[in-house]
């Protein structure tokens, strides 16, 4: 067999075996070379859309929490009203990694970032009150209504990535509407703070019951 190719037909087989071979890898190696950088234009853009959707998808994980957090009713010990629990665990953000957060572009990861710190300063904020104080010092109050305006920054910053990158997520229904029942918690504590004030304002300020040893003289006199 190999008597043949030492031959004139078997050297000229062989010349154009190798030529075919060569224009083919020069005709494929091209196109392949072009279709890798095009993948490669494209790849930033689909990883930045991924990114995206993770955030939003994490963001409503944490706003489904808030609601259910902000909607929950303590239920107090009978034995020591002290003593309470609720039926749903505090709302966590679960952001994607900080690499895929930078994907979405300096803004949106900086808001996205601001915001998972607001929640851990909410929670600070929360477990240095003093629960053993009158009113548990506005405990139950005070988590509601951050929480209600964190998750409603929340739905904000969700609408942006879907915006931004022409995302979606899946349909709720009618019923759940997380952003009126936000406002709401929101709208009842703004009113009951000014309740508050209203009514600190209009207790007048006792006189005093202390003797005084010498005569008032000047303003203090009238």
């Amino acid at each position: 067999m190999t008597q043949f190719f030492e031959t004139t037909q078997g050297i000229m087989l062989v010349g154009a075996m190798i030529g075919a071979g060569c224009f083919a890898a020069g005709t494929i190696i091209p196109s392949v070379l072009r279709w890798t950088a095009a993948e490669r234009g494209l790849n930033p853009k689909a990883k930045a859309r991924s990114a995206a959707m993770l955030t939003a998808l994490a963001l409503d994980d944490f706003v489904g929490a808030a609601y259910a957090a902000v909607h929950d009713t303590p239920e107090f010990n009978p034995v020591n009203e002290g003593e309470f629990v609720f039926h749903t665990a505090d709302p966590v953000l679960v952001l994607p990694r900080a690499e895929d957060l930078s994907l979405l572009g300096d803004e949106l990861f900086h808001e996205a970032l601001w915001l998972s710190n607001r929640v851990t300063n909410l929670g600070n904020a929360l477990d240095n009150l003093d629960l053993s104080g009158p009113g548990f010092d506005s405990f139950f109050e005070r988590r509601q209504e951050g929480y209600a305006v964190i998750a409603a920054k929340a739905m904000d910053l969700i609408e942006r990535l879907l915006a931004d990158f022409d995302l979606s997520l899946p349909e709720k229904p009618d019923y759940y509407r997380q952003r009126d029942g936000f406002a709401s918690v929101v709208q009842a504590a703004g009113e009951r703070s000014n309740g508050i004030k209203k009514t600190a304002a209009r207790v007048p300020t006792p006189g005093s019951n202390v003797t005084h040893l010498f005569p008032k003289t000047g303003e203090e006199g009238e």
